[in-house]
């Protein structure tokens, strides 16, 4: 397995235009160095980036990192209240696929744990702050009048979101039992993002692809296509805008900024 340092990713692009910068401002004479005041041509101290290695360990804290997402996402969404009337059956399955999420998590740090790893305890912070954390403002939002259909359209993205996740991980993961035990689980997020999806359309018509003539815009399908793509996953959720549309958010797999480096932690 090739690995990058996150440094070396960074400096890949960067030092090129780096090192013209600095040939054109090298030491002009006449300057006197000083440890107060960056003179032209001196480069001041800086605290250099973490040496983080993507490796094996990495891989698999960050997807116990999304497995923590989901499990605090429904906690969130049973916690909210609104799974009641025709949405009474909804909250059963928030919380069975919740506990499927707990032992995913402990299972995930298990391994992490034989590879003399932390176990990674939480949600990933970089995607609870940029997807989630405003997805469930949008639910929540007083205006909103489907915060029940909006939370099963949040967690039948993450589900997605988690099968993209796992099965982008088995490409890199350098151990065969490892790469079966992140396609074991991967398998079952996607059986989660099957019944997500037959809930919010059910039926046979609600299989295989399908358009709504209405908004010429994709219905969502229990089989949306052929296994493999690694697409954002759109979601568009909260009270209509003054416009008549509603926000929508795009959810993708973790990237190098968002990986559960050997340095990142819980709060």
């Amino acid at each position: 397995m090739n690995r990058y340092s996150r440094r070396q990713m960074l400096r890949f692009g960067g030092v090129g235009a780096a090192g013209l910068v600095l040939a054109a401002c090298g030491k002009q004479a006449g300057v006197e160095e000083s440890k107060n005041i960056t003179a032209v041509g001196v480069v001041p101290e800086s605290e250099g980036l973490p040496n983080a290695e993507v490796n094996d360990i990495v891989l698999l804290r960050t997807a116990a990192s999304l497995e923590y997402n989901a499990i605090e996402t429904y906690e969130a969404a049973i916690g909210l209240g609104v799974f009641t009337g025709s949405f009474a059956a909804a909250g059963d399955i928030a919380k069975r696929l919740r506990d499927d999420h707990r032992g995913h998590a402990e299972a995930i740090n298990g391994l992490v744990t034989k590879l003399g790893g932390k176990p990674f305890t939480c949600g990933n912070p970089r995607l609870s702050e940029i997807y989630i954390s405003p997805a469930l403002g949008l639910i929540t939002d007083k205006a909103n009048e489907t915060p029940a259909l909006d939370v099963v359209v949040l967690a039948h993205a993450l589900e997605n979101l988690a099968a993209q996740t796992y099965q982008s991980v088995v490409t890199m993961l350098s151990d065969k039992a490892l790469r079966q035990a992140a396609m074991t689980i991967g398998q079952e997020e996607a059986r989660h993002a099957a019944i997500l999806a037959q809930a919010l359309n059910p039926g046979l018509a609600g299989v295989l692809p399908s358009v709504d003539e209405a908004t010429g815009k994709p219905n969502v399908a229990t089989v949306p296509g052929a296994f493999g793509p690694l697409t954002p996953i759109p979601v568009t959720l909260g009270p209509v805008n003054p416009d008549g549309s509603r926000t929508s958010l795009n959810l993708e797999t973790p990237s190098l900024n968002s990986l559960a480096y050997d340095y990142v932690t819980c709060a």
